[in-house]
């Protein structure tokens, strides 16, 4: 599954705000230790204060428009591992 790493300053500044009407932001943490949000979170942005999250450059390749995003890195997901079992 495809996520989109944040910086961690913008971690910080997002975590748990609202980026449209009753949805917030639930940035979760990699294996890797990577801030990491969804494509849902990053394509519902309506709030101004966040849209530069989604921000895209775009260019054209053989004919056809390619685009990306410019402030966040698309990645693999790598979840972490689940704590330990409680044994008692």
């Amino acid at each position: 599954m495809t996520v989109y790493k944040i910086k961690n300053e913008d971690y910080n500044k997002i975590k748990g705000q609202a980026y449209a009407p009753d949805m917030h932001f639930n940035p979760i943490a990699d294996i890797n230790g990577n801030w990491v949000i969804s494509i849902e979170e990053l394509n519902g942005i309506v709030y101004p204060e966040f849209l530069y999250l989604s921000e895209q450059q775009c260019e054209e390749v053989d004919g056809e428009q390619v685009c990306h995003y410019v402030n966040v890195e698309p990645i693999e997901y790598q979840p972490a591992p689940p704590p330990p079992f409680p044994t008692k």
